[in-house]
C-alpha cells in the first residue's frame, strides 16, 4: 500500500473513531477533546515527517476536510503540531528524532511583533527566557511547547516541557466563548533554562513572519468548517448556492501561490461561510441556539479560526471590506 493511501486510511480510520465521542463537549470539555486529539495522534495523522511524497499539502487539506467537520478544536490543535513537526523538519538539530516522538504545540506568533517579547541571556550549556507567553494552547494535552525568543539579534524555536516548572509559570485560562476545551494558557518566564541542545533553529529576525505568509492552513480549516455546516443544511436552495461558492473559492485558494491574494480569500471565505451558516440557522428556526446543535458550534468555530493570529494587514482588510 503507497503511503498516501496508508495515510488516507488513517483519516478513515480515525473518523470512525471520532463518532463515537460527544462531539460538542470536544469545544469546552479539554479531557474529550484530548481524547480526539489522542485518537488522530495515534494512528499518525500528524507524522507529516513519515510520508515522503510530492504533494504534502494535498495531504494537509485532504486532513483538515475529513477532520474539521467533527472538531475545529480538534483541528485547531492540528494545525499547532503540524506546524512544530513542520519546523522541527526543516532544521536540523541534536534531539530532532526525539521530539517527533512527542506532542508538540506551539508559541511563537509573537515573533512578529516589531519588538522583543520573550529576550534571553546566554549562559553555560544554554540561554535564559525572559518574558511573557500569550496564547500558548494545549495545556495538559501537548508534552511539549515550541518556544519563539529573540538573542543577539536573531529569533529563535526551542522546545520546552509544557508544564508547571521553575522559572516556567503557568498562569489563567482565559475563559472564552469558544475553543475552552483547548486550555490556552499564558506563560510567564522568569528566568527559564534553554538548554542548548533543545534549540531548533536561529534566524534572521523576520523568517518566521516571510514563511508564514505561503501557509494556507487556516483556508484548509475554514473550508472543512463550510463542509461541516453544509450537511446540516435543510433547505436544498440554500446548500445548493452553498456549495457553488464555496467550491468557488477552493479552487481559487488551492491555485494561488500570491500571499496577498490569500489575505483576500481567506476574507472572502470567513464572510461567505458566516453567511451561509446564519442563513442555515435563521431556515432552521430557534431549534439553532441549542447547545448540542452543530450549526452553532461551526459559527463559533469560524470565528476562533480567524480571530487567532491575525496580522494587522489583514485586520485592514477586513476593515477595508466592510467600509
Amino acid at each position: 500500500m503507497s503511503l498516501e493511501k496508508t495515510f488516507l486510511r488513517n483519516i478513515k480510520k480515525t473518523t470512525n473513531q471520532l463518532k463515537n465521542l460527544p462531539l460538542h463537549k470536544m469545544d469546552n470539555d479539554y479531557k474529550t477533546l484530548k481524547k480526539a486529539f489522542d485518537i488522530a495522534y495515534e494512528n499518525e495523522l500528524f507524522s507529516f515527517h513519515k510520508y515522503s511524497i510530492k504533494n504534502p499539502e494535498l495531504l494537509k487539506f485532504r486532513l483538515f476536510r475529513k477532520i474539521t467537520p467533527y472538531s475545529g478544536s480538534l483541528s485547531f490543535l492540528a494545525i499547532q503540531i503540524l506546524a512544530a513537526n513542520s519546523i522541527m523538519t526543516k532544521n536540523d538539530f541534536k534531539r530532532k528524532e526525539h521530539f517527533f516522538n512527542k506532542k508538540c504545540g506551539i508559541s511563537i506568533n509573537h515573533l512578529r511583533d516589531n519588538k522583543t517579547v520573550i529576550n534571553a541571556k546566554k549562559c553555560k550549556d544554554g540561554y535564559k527566557l525572559n518574558g511573557h507567553l500569550t496564547w500558548a494552547s494545549g495545556y495538559k494535552i501537548f508534552d511539549k511547547l515550541l518556544i519563539g525568543f529573540h538573542y543577539d539579534n536573531k529569533e529563535y524555536e526551542a522546545i520546552a516541557s509544557f508544564k508547571k516548572k521553575k522559572g516556567f509559570n503557568i498562569l489563567e485560562t482565559p475563559e472564552t466563548f469558544v475553543g475552552y476545551s483547548l486550555n490556552t494558557v499564558n506563560i510567564k518566564l522568569d528566568d527559564f533554562f534553554i538548554k542548548e541542545e533543545n534549540i531548533v533553529s536561529s534566524h534572521e529576525i523576520g523568517h518566521y513572519t516571510k514563511n508564514k505568509s505561503l501557509s494556507k492552513t487556516i483556508h484548509y480549516a475554514l473550508y472543512g468548517i463550510a463542509l461541516g455546516a453544509m450537511k446540516n443544511i435543510d433547505n436544498e436552495k440554500l446548500k445548493k448556492e452553498s456549495k457553488k461558492r464555496i467550491n468557488k473559492l477552493k479552487d481559487t485558494f488551492i491555485k494561488t501561490e500570491n500571499p496577498a491574494y490569500l489575505d483576500q480569500i481567506r476574507i472572502d471565505l470567513f464572510t461567505t461561510i458566516q453567511d451561509i451558516i446564519t442563513t442555515a440557522m435563521i431556515l432552521n428556526g430557534g431549534k439553532s441556539i441549542l447547545i448540542d446543535k452543530n450549526l452553532q458550534r461551526f459559527y463559533r468555530e469560524i470565528i476562533m479560526f480567524n480571530s487567532n493570529g491575525l496580522n494587522s494587514h489583514i485586520k485592514s482588510l477586513f476593515l477595508e471590506k466592510f467600509i
